[in-house]
């Protein structure tokens, strides 16, 4: 019992020791910082990374507002200027909506989610969710391989933001364009989510980040 103790302790303070930890990686020149609980992440490279979601955790309030989570862990900054912002990303899926994000956020009630995602038949897909006060949940193409490049577009000072896929990180596929009503706090990063299974490990590698504007249909 009392070692059973001791390691649910241990477990506690890593998880909040990392919630607390500013974060520096070569390919961000921001300070990003968690928010939610994390089980465990990884620096992996320049431009690469590894958040460990714990279970049952997700970032949604359903269109009718009766059911709202704002648990899924979330790695973010602050940039100052037009981005892209860019990463190849493979979640190790597990449950129906397991996810790897992107992450455009400005508050708990305005955000959207870009989401490489395991659907409700098990089957990869793109998805994105853009909430203001409550959700919309639009599932797009199927995934047949176990990575996709994403890319998010927009700037701090707008309110319209971008969508894109790619399969190869080279040639881009505008999955949608959206306002988010408020943006007077926005960040963006990286998000993994377990909703309904146990835990997610997800994978961003090819991480970039410019600082200007993307071209509307090419996402360039």
């Amino acid at each position: 019992m009392k070692k059973m103790i001791f390691s649910a302790f241990f477990v506690g303070l890593v998880i909040s020791t990392l919630h607390a930890q500013e974060v520096k990686m070569n390919a961000i020149p921001f300070v990003m910082s968690f928010q939610n609980s994390v089980i465990d992440y990884k620096i992996t490279g320049d431009n690469s990374l590894e958040i460990n979601a714990p279970g049952h955790t997700d970032l949604f309030i359903s269109p009718d507002g009766g059911y709202v989570i704002n648990k899924s862990p979330r790695l973010i900054f602050k940039p100052d200027s037009d981005f892209i912002f860019t990463a190849k990303i493979k979640p190790g899926f597990k449950s129906k909506w397991d996810a790897g994000v992107l992450l455009i956020f400005n508050d708990a009630t305005h955000f959207a989610k870009f989401c490489f995602e395991s659907d409700f038949k098990g089957q990869p897909r793109v998805v994105s969710v853009v909430c203001n006060e409550t959700a919309d949940d639009c599932n797009s193409m199927i995934v047949n391989t176990d990575e996709v490049f994403y890319r998010i577009t927009g700037s701090t000072k707008g309110k319209t933001f971008g969508l894109y896929y790619s399969a190869d990180g080279k040639s881009w596929f505008p999955i949608r364009t959206f306002k988010l009503d408020k943006t007077d706090n926005i960040t963006i990063g990286f998000s993994a989510q377990s909703p309904s299974g146990e835990g997610c490990l997800v994978k961003f590698s090819d991480i970039d980040l410019q600082q200007r504007k993307a071209d509307f249909w090419t996402g360039n």
